[in-house]
């Protein structure tokens, strides 16, 4: 989870970013940054932002909306295509992909099915969606239109 503050003084503002790992156990970091910093600051001069962050923790396909897209900001993410790859051509299904990694994509053109190993049934991915790939989820991917794709591995 990505949490940034926004410290607002005399001498200016700064950005204060708590980033941690929910499994790397970093709970009292995130118990004790507020606290360090609201005794060195007034609450009122704290403001809270969002940033990115998982929001699923299974394989999910979903209409972003664009509050969801602001407040992640989506935007900032990296972005990736299938533009040149050898592995993801369109037309073709790719060889069998496992996530090392847990990762958000937001669709920003193109369309694919995405064919889980364990259902075999594909999966309609399109321009406008938010895609879960949990760590260590095995598919295929088939390219109808090259994707874009703006992406948070996380």
């Amino acid at each position: 989870m990505l949490r940034s503050l926004l410290l607002l003084g005399a001498f200016g503002a700064f950005a204060v970013t708590n980033a941690f790992s929910p499994i790397a156990g970093s709970l009292s970091l995130r118990r004790a940054l507020p606290s360090v910093i609201s005794n060195r600051f007034p609450l009122s001069l704290l403001s809270v932002s969002c940033g990115p962050r998982p929001i699923h923790t299974k394989f999910t396909v979903e209409k972003a909306t664009e509050e969801q897209k602001a407040e992640l900001g989506v935007k900032n993410w990296g972005v990736w295509s299938t533009k040149g790859s050898a592995k993801y051509i369109v037309g073709k299904r790719s060889p069998l992909k496992v996530y090392d990694c847990n990762e958000l994509s937001y669709i920003i053109s193109g369309k694919m099915e995405i064919i889980p190993e364990e259902t075999g049934e594909a999966v309609l991915v399109q321009a406008g969606d938010f895609v879960t790939f949990p760590d260590g989820f095995p598919c295929y991917w088939h390219v109808i239109e090259e994707i874009n794709k703006h992406y948070y591995i996380y």
